[in-house]
């Protein structure tokens, strides 16, 4: 059904030029930054994640292919290290475009990322989920992903 094809420059490029603003925008809407800081302060996160572009060791960035029609339909960026004896697999992102979803085509590229794992030696992948995000926090939980933590805020009001 799909494939996960590692990236180029020139696909990293593009998805960067995507991500930047789509987290700066979904960052503004939860109120995490204002927004005439918002670009910029994305563009900072991920210079800093990435000092190595797509290079950077242990980030990993594919397209989603469907296999049929060589369309690609989404992206994941996934980062794997051992920390303290254990291969540690962490899905950083993964979308799929909107005319694309509902399709099957997340569940599948979660099959094969936690396939990647396994072959790296991997024993479970993690990932993040916001809260205002219940479709995606339904796919995973039916996937076998369970929460291990949670992360509260208490917003403050101006007084």
């Amino acid at each position: 059904m799909i494939r996960l094809v590692p990236m180029d420059e020139n696909d990293f490029a593009r998805y960067l030029a995507r991500a930047i603003p789509r987290r700066a925008e979904r960052y503004v809407a939860r109120g995490v930054w204002k927004e005439e800081r918002a670009l910029e302060t994305s563009r900072q996160l991920y210079a800093q994640l990435l000092p190595q572009g797509a290079s950077t060791p242990h980030q990993h960035f594919v397209r989603i292919v469907e296999s049929a029609t060589e369309t690609s339909v989404g992206e994941a960026w996934y980062h794997t290290e051992e920390v303290g004896g254990v291969v540690q697999f962490w899905i950083e992102w993964i979308t799929i475009e909107p005319e694309h979803r509902r399709k099957g085509y997340a569940s599948a590229a979660l099959d094969l990322l936690e396939q990647e794992a396994r072959r790296l030696g991997a024993t479970r992948t993690g990932l993040d989920v916001w809260s205002d995000n219940p479709g995606a926090f339904e796919l995973y939980r039916k996937q076998g992903y369970r929460t291990i933590r949670q992360s509260l805020v208490k917003p403050l009001d101006d007084k």
